[in-house]
């Protein structure tokens, strides 16, 4: 695990990225408290997908998206 300052951090963002994006721990130090470095993960794209379509289907029940079928939605994909 790698230690930094959020100082550190904004001088060299790239090469602790880079470490981040390879899997390694960085942990980010400021007076505003610690933080994780971590790439998105593909679970994150899929949570903001299914939020997304949660969204869309309170629209629908309220009239103001068209509502499809299932096999509009199938023929999408």
């Amino acid at each position: 695990m790698q230690v930094v300052s959020a100082r550190e951090f904004r001088a060299n963002q790239g090469k602790y990225l880079i470490k981040a994006n390879e899997g390694q721990s960085v942990l980010l130090t400021s007076r505003y408290g610690n933080f994780k470095i971590v790439p998105i993960s593909e679970e994150d794209n899929l949570t903001t997908r299914i939020c997304r379509g949660l969204q869309q289907v309170k629209l629908m029940k309220d009239g103001k998206l068209p509502r499809r079928t299932i096999e509009d939605l199938l023929d999408e994909l």
